[in-house]
């Protein structure tokens, strides 16, 4: 009585009626959260109606407050790039000079040098030494 052999393919096909069963189930779960999620979606904007229009309509206002502030800016930043732009010229041209002049302020360095030497030296011997 239950001798029946099941072929191959009829068992193929129960299995993927049944993978396809379980997929539809899966579908509907998903559906159905995303209607639940789109319902708290809908109540939430239509609570915030009247914020969400006041924002859209000081929207346009706020663009052209930002474009003004950006082209202030640029402009100011082109200003401030001039002025570096001089400073460095001017770094570059005292570098130059004291590069220049290194030889002469070495030796002005030096006799300095010397003459502090010196003053040391002699007010060495003018100074009364303590022992107590």
């Amino acid at each position: 009585m239950l001798d029946t052999a099941i072929r191959l393919g009829d068992l193929g096909i129960a299995l993927l009626g049944i993978a396809l069963l379980a997929l539809m189930v899966y579908a509907i779960l998903v559906l159905k959260n995303l209607y639940d999620t789109m319902k708290v979606l809908r109540k939430i904007v239509e609570d915030n109606a009247a914020n969400i229009k006041g924002v859209m309509d000081r929207a346009p206002a706020i663009a052209e407050n930002i474009e003004s502030i950006s082209e202030d800016l640029s402009h100011d930043v082109k200003a401030v790039q001039g002025t570096i732009d001089n400073l460095l010229g001017t770094t570059e041209a005292a570098a130059g000079t004291l590069a220049e002049n290194t030889d002469i302020i070495s030796s002005i360095m030096g006799v300095i040098q010397v003459i502090m030497s010196i003053k040391d030296f002699f007010s060495g011997f003018h100074k009364k030494r303590r022992w107590f």
